[in-house]
């Protein structure tokens, strides 16, 4: 892996370290168009302003300082022979350095045992970002005009980590398991019918109507009788005539007379 990145530097001696983007040499190139006039110490319609004067010098240094960042930083176009070799030691290096290495985006959702432990080693090694930063100078020093903003992002190529079969990623020992997943195979030949063999839910039927009502569920036996209570047993005439006292008790408290004596309570009973 170093050999392909040493000799990819090699044919990007003349390239800048952190080349810039299309986007910023546009955004610098708009402010060497606003810097002009004031340097020239006129307005924006081209009329001379005392004013403009002070501001004059500020402007010819800062156009100075945009136009060395351009020269130093903005990426060089290539071709001919050096770019095919460049094109195919970027498309060896991303096949053979980058995609290995990189975590698979099953592997990020689920976490499984060793998932942190690979990004460290890899993706977090020098070794690793230098052939990554590499890689990313080679691609500007072929198309520097290429506007789309994911040209270089190496998130395009990682794997996406699924099974071969197509199943889901379920893993069973991952932080966030996931869950289980038809094969292609299975879900277009389902629903696969009627079962015709032998099933167990007719061993259970056929057990069921052996073992007759002692085998069935309880939700499928007849239902209990209700129980019946015992019979109250007769009052007894001491207690009918205790009840008698106790309600003329209390009527005569109610009215405030004296309470009847006890033998005229069972004579009137």
């Amino acid at each position: 892996m170093i050999t392909l990145v040493e000799e990819l530097k090699q044919d990007l001696h003349d390239q800048p370290v952190n080349p810039l983007r299309p986007v910023q040499i546009r955004g610098y190139q708009d402010e060497l168009a606003q810097l002009q006039p004031m340097m020239q110490g006129v307005d924006m319609d081209g009329q001379p302003q005392a004013f403009m004067g002070a501001a004059k010098g500020a402007a010819i240094r800062r156009a100075g300082q945009v136009r060395k960042i351009l020269a130093e930083q903005a990426p060089k176009q290539i071709t001919g022979e050096r770019a095919s070799r460049v094109h195919a030691r970027v498309k060896e290096i991303i096949d053979t350095v980058i995609k290995p290495a990189m975590l698979p985006r099953s592997a990020f959702r689920r976490n499984p045992p060793g998932a942190v432990g690979h990004l460290l080693r890899t993706e977090m090694h020098p070794v690793f970002k230098d052939a990554v930063l590499t890689t990313k100078r080679a691609m500007r020093a072929l198309d520097p005009d290429n506007a789309d903003p994911d040209y270089t992002n190496m998130e395009r190529f990682r794997p996406e980590g699924l099974n071969p079969d197509g199943t889901s990623t379920f893993m069973a020992d991952a932080q966030i398991r996931g869950v289980f997943g038809m094969t292609p195979a299975a879900r277009s030949n389902w629903p696969l019918g009627e079962p015709t063999a032998d099933t167990s839910l007719e061993q259970v039927r056929r057990r069921e109507a052996a073992e007759g009502d002692a085998g069935r569920p309880a939700t499928a036996r007849a239902p209990k009788p209700p129980k019946v209570g015992k019979p109250k047993r007769a009052i007894s005439q001491a207690q009918k005539d205790a009840l008698a006292r106790g309600r003329a008790a209390a009527i005569a408290k109610k009215q405030g007379a004296a309470p009847p004596a006890p033998g005229d309570i069972a004579q009137t009973a």
